[in-house]
């Protein structure tokens, strides 16, 4: 690549962490020859914009010239997997990894595969390596926190979530939502208080804060959150607000749900 081209890349790179992701992409389809660097910077711009089909063929276009770019294999997997093809995944994620067993981001990635097969315990293994070989790797600290909470560790889970406060919104309300299930239920409505106020406002956070105020036996504020998470078609909420607040028949006992919120 010539010193225009990477001086062009350069700008490209510089839109790319501005989070401007379309006009990255634009300009990176001006080049008239491409090469592997930049082809793997559009198709992460697209994986960003969560066009995974686009980031998938873009990502073959970058193995179509360097077949062993660990890069565009590991991101290709995790494409792969916010699209639930799961096999695809892992084949990539695993050649990733036997090329670079020791690569941060690739053991991040397969630890999103465990997860995301519910497999906890491997999960939790995959983003401890990540962070042994990338200390305060942001990512792989909030996905552990997630882990352990899965697996009932609520301190070990505490620790992850609360180191990542800063990065990441959600781990706020995570936070809250662990708290929760250790039975600390001041500190759990302290933290969804603070996770509203960062604009979360979806109906899990209501149903849970509902449940941080019934357990502490505050049934009016308890109820003001059910009918609130049952405003936003939490059809769970909305059958507690009916027997539990105006009928005023026992509670109901939660049903298994998700209650860790994972964006990232």
């Amino acid at each position: 690549m010539g010193l225009y081209a990477q001086d062009d890349l350069s700008l490209a790179q510089e839109m790319y962490e501005n989070q401007d992701f379309e006009a990255t992409i634009e300009y990176l389809h001006s080049f008239e020859i491409r090469h592997a660097a930049d082809l793997l910077l559009e198709a992460d711009a697209y994986h960003k914009l969560k066009s995974y089909e686009e980031a998938i063929e873009t990502y073959d276009q970058v193995l179509a010239r360097e077949e062993d770019n660990i890069y565009a294999l590991m991101r290709r997997g995790a494409a792969y997997l916010e699209l639930g093809d799961f096999s695809f995944a892992l084949k990539d994620v695993r050649k990733a990894l036997r090329l670079r067993p020791e690569h941060p981001e690739a053991n991040f990635h397969m630890g999103n595969i465990c997860y995301d097969q519910d497999d906890m315990k491997n999960a939790s293994k995959y983003y401890r390596t990540a962070l042994h070989h990338r200390p305060g790797y942001p990512q792989a600290t909030y996905m552990l926190g997630a882990a352990k909470s899965n697996l009932g560790q609520f301190k070990d889970a505490e620790k992850a979530f609360d180191q990542v406060m800063e990065d990441f919104p959600d781990a706020v309300y995570n936070l809250a939502v662990v708290k929760l299930e250790a039975k600390n239920y001041s500190e759990a409505l302290s933290l969804f208080d603070q996770a509203e106020s960062k604009g979360i406002s979806t109906p899990d956070l209501y149903f849970f804060r509902a449940e941080s105020y019934f357990f502490m036996g505050d049934k009016r504020e308890a109820c003001i959150d059910y009918k609130r998470a049952a405003g936003l078609d939490d059809s769970e909420a909305a059958e507690i607000y009916d027997s539990y607040c105006m009928k005023s028949r026992k509670k109901p006992n939660r049903k298994k749900r998700e209650t860790i919120h994972i964006e990232l």
